[in-house]
C-alpha cells in the first residue's frame, strides 16, 4: 500500500504538542472514514520534526483528506499547514524521508523530503 508522510516543523508551530502524533492520525483515520491508516511516526533527527506516516489503499482520495484537514482545522492551537510537508511514496515499507516525493506545499511538489 502506498504511504503518506507528514513532516510537522515544531519551529512553525504555536504549540507544538507531542501529543499531535496521536491525534493527527486519529482525525485523518476518521474524516476518511478510515481510508487512511496510522502506520507510526518517528522524530526527524536534525530538527526534532515531527513524521507521521500512513498508509492508503487510495492515494489521490487519501491526499485532499490530508490537505483539507492540514488547512481547514486547528489542532493543538495550530494550523498544521504553516508547518507541514507531506510526502508520498508507493513503497509500503519504508520509513526514509528521501523515499517520499513532496506533494505539499505545492511550490515544493516534485522534490524529495529527505
Amino acid at each position: 500500500m502506498p504511504l503518506v508522510l507528514i513532516r510537522l516543523d515544531p519551529r512553525h508551530m504555536v504549540n507544538p504538542d507531542a501529543d499531535l502524533r496521536y491525534i493527527v492520525p486519529d482525525r485523518l483515520a476518521e474524516v476518511s472514514n478510515g481510508l487512511l491508516v496510522d502506520s507510526g511516526y518517528d522524530y526527524e533527527e536534525t530538527t526534532n520534526a515531527m513524521l507521521i506516516y500512513l498508509s492508503t489503499a487510495n492515494l489521490e482520495a487519501a491526499l485532499y483528506f490530508v490537505i483539507e484537514v492540514l488547512e481547514n482545522e486547528i489542532i493543538c492551537e495550530n494550523r498544521l499547514a504553516d508547518s507541514a510537508k507531506v510526502g508520498t511514496t508507493p513503497l509500503d515499507q519504508t520509513e526514509r524521508p528521501a523515499d517520499f516525493t513532496i506533494i505539499y506545499p505545492r511550490a515544493e511538489a516534485g522534490e524529495r523530503m529527505g
